[in-house]
């Protein structure tokens, strides 16, 4: 009897991007959709919220449905009080990630997954494996000067966006044959040409970003790359976290899933 052809296992890393991040959700909708298995996963920032919540429950419309507060249009408690101008106690912030995630260590993983976080010493990247999710994701996505840094055994951790915006690698360490990146940063956030001061910080933090973006992806075999562009320039902050933005993002994340689905299919053979 012939051997049978085992397929590639597939990795999935979730990029970071701050309210772009909801466009993680309508990819992983096509995926699922189109029975695109995911081996391995990964995620930083924004993006590890949406991969740890796969690897526990192996879908993803229960994750839009927690967070969104239908009787206010807003996601739960983030937007409550994520931008007022100083740090926000890290425990809070981990109880809202609890909500969504219950109170599960890496080990109950339904999926081997990798979550990314930046080492405040020395600028290097972590990567999370072990103890308790929400305590990685909230490491994750601490975003300086709005969250307080993680410390964990000794050192203190901060956003995984200022070292790997999109975990290519983690997966390939992993052990991942294919991976499917999802970066969210895009190069038409960069048309717009008049700038004031404060524009001139916010572009150059987006410049970094998305060259740091550029690097991780380069050993990914699909990029996925919503373009969100029109969103991150026009929109205010506090409108950030709404329901009409985060059903944007989604959808905008859906359509790019499915410009890409033919390649994606590719990788299994």
């Amino acid at each position: 009897m012939k051997n049978k052809i085992k397929r590639k296992k597939i990795g999935l890393a979730l990029g970071s991007g701050g309210f772009r991040g909801f466009a993680h959700i309508g990819v992983m909708q096509v995926l699922l959709e189109n029975n695109i298995p995911i081996d391995y996963i990964s995620g930083a920032s924004i993006g590890s919220l949406a991969a740890a919540y796969y690897s526990l429950n192996r879908e993803i419309k229960g994750l839009e449905e927690k967070l969104l507060d239908k009787q206010k249009g807003r996601i739960i408690g983030i937007s409550d009080f994520g931008f007022r101008g100083g740090l926000v106690s890290g425990r809070k912030y981990e109880k809202i990630i609890e909500t969504l995630l219950g109170r599960h260590i890496f080990e109950d993983a339904k999926i081997p997954l990798r979550i990314i976080a930046t080492d405040l010493a020395n600028g290097e990247p972590f990567v999370f494996q072990e103890g308790k999710l929400s305590t990685a994701v909230r490491a994750s996505s601490s975003v300086p000067i709005v969250f307080e840094p993680v410390k964990h055994h000794g050192r203190r951790y901060i956003d995984g966006a200022l070292s790997s915006p999109v975990p290519v690698e983690a997966l390939k360490s992993l052990g991942a044959d294919k991976v499917i990146a999802v970066n969210l940063y895009h190069k038409n956030e960069f048309i717009e040409k008049k700038f004031t001061f404060t524009k001139v910080a916010l572009r150059s933090t987006r410049i970094a970003l998305y060259n740091l973006s550029q690097h991780d992806i380069k050993d990914a075999d699909v990029v996925i790359n919503p373009d969100t562009s029109y969103y991150v320039q026009n929109i205010s902050l506090k409108k950030y976290f709404s329901s009409d933005i985060v059903k944007e993002m989604i959808n905008i994340g859906r359509k790019e899933a499915e410009k890409n689905l033919s390649e994606i299919k590719k990788l299994l053979n």
